[in-house]
């Protein structure tokens, strides 16, 4: 059994692939946003229901499981060829791709020269009432606080709540709130997604606001897992060369340094930092006070 938040037009043909090179396993999938997730695995094992073999998400997501000792270490040759930053230090996880936070904007209202280039043009008055951001991306206050230090990135949260912010629930929403004129831009959309949606004719484009902070998402292996073997197949097949291409050819951005994205420019060309998850966590209830006091709470 694997959950996972990856939606099911990309998680079904990754299982696709993955049942070709092994047609004795079947491969059953529970969908559902990362925290949603986490929370139902974490919800089964206190009630002692052992279910899930394998857990692929957000790494905050997988984190809070691990947290609760419902995770266990493995080894995998695979994990060598990733960089140390995309492994866990424990051995109990390891980088699958990265979702990329970046600026997106509808073309039908915003040209490209208009959009802006760099963190501070949010702060124009132009786009007063114009901006969207997605409700609990927390982890991204994090990331700019831990670059920035805490003078300026106060003063920059402080200035971004000030500009009448529309809050939605979902990337995914928000993108398609861009598409349709709803909301005319927001620096917190995936890039994969924006891209997606523009090479379906969509009038959305996207760009690097400098440095991105790029969210991991990571597979486990469930402690107690129903089909152990099983399950580290596939987490070997996820991590592999063979594994990494399935992910870019649907778009996504690998976490593997030598399977380049498609197109590559997701993820190169810019700079971008990867979160430190644990101390992420250790440090959340501050970094969602602030979020609430200078974001959410000013609308």
């Amino acid at each position: 059994m694997l959950y996972t938040s990856m939606d099911l037009q990309e998680s079904r043909p990754l299982v696709e692939g993955f049942t070709r090179k092994y047609p004795f396993i079947r491969v059953e999938i529970y969908r559902a946003n990362g925290e949603d997730v986490s929370q139902r695995m974490i919800t089964e094992y206190r009630a002692r229901r052992y279910l899930v073999d394998v857990f692929e998400g957000t790494g905050m997501d997988v984190v809070k499981v691990l947290n609760e000792a419902y995770g266990q270490r493995y080894f995998t040759p695979r994990a060598g060829g990733y960089p140390r930053q995309a492994r866990d230090p424990g051995g109990q996880w390891v980088a699958t791709r990265y979702n990329m936070l970046v600026l997106a904007w509808n073309t039908d209202l915003i040209s490209a020269a208009e959009a802006p280039g760099r963190y501070e043009d949010l702060l124009h008055s132009r786009w007063r009432g114009r901006m969207g951001i997605e409700a609990d991306d927390q982890i991204w206050l994090a990331t700019l606080f831990g670059l920035w230090g805490e003078a300026r990135a106060m003063d920059f949260f402080r200035r971004l709540g000030a500009q009448q912010l529309s809050v939605r629930s979902g990337h995914t929403l928000l993108a398609q709130m861009i598409v349709a004129g709803d909301v005319a831009l927001s620096p917190t959309i995936y890039n994969h997604r924006a891209e997606a949606l523009k090479g379906r004719g969509a009038p959305i484009d996207w760009r690097p606001l400098e440095p991105v902070v790029a969210i991991p998402n990571v597979v486990m292996l469930a402690r107690r897992a129903p089909h152990p073997h099983a399950a580290m197949l596939f987490v070997d097949y996820i991590l592999s060369s063979e594994g990494q291409v399935a992910l870019a050819k649907l778009g996504r951005v690998t976490a593997h340094p030598f399977v380049k994205a498609d197109p590559p420019y997701l993820n190169q060309g810019f700079a971008y930092r990867t979160v430190d998850l644990q101390a992420f966590l250790r440090n959340f209830a501050r970094y969602d006070s602030l979020w609430q006091e200078l974001l959410i709470g000013r609308r």
